[in-house]
């Protein structure tokens, strides 16, 4: 029997959504607190969490992909949303770290 599942781009906009919400943050944070340990800080923290929120994510991709709920197509796609993210917040906070002021 062949079940028909939900193919949808929200998976894939939900990785980058939290890549675009964690660079606006560290965007703001560098133009309010320009070259201070308050905008470094407050990157690490906001890194910590994108990456643990994309984490969650992902565990959810998986298992709504096991439950059958998620096409193949969107699932693969959507990991490779999920890596993309990971990468960009990862390369977004190198800065803070390796400008310290």
């Amino acid at each position: 029997m062949n079940v028909l599942r939900h193919s949808s781009a929200r998976p894939i906009v939900t990785a980058f959504t939290i890549w675009f919400l964690h660079f606006m943050v560290l965007w703001a944070a560098g133009e309010i607190w320009p070259h201070q340990w308050t905008a470094n800080v407050l990157a690490w923290g906001v890194t910590a969490v994108a990456l643990l929120a994309v984490g969650l994510h992902y565990g959810r991709l998986r298992a709504q992909y096991a439950d059958g709920g998620l096409s193949g197509w969107s699932y693969r796609f959507a990991r490779g949303a999920c890596a993309i993210a990971t990468v960009a917040i990862v390369f977004s906070a190198v800065p803070s770290v390796v400008f310290l002021p």
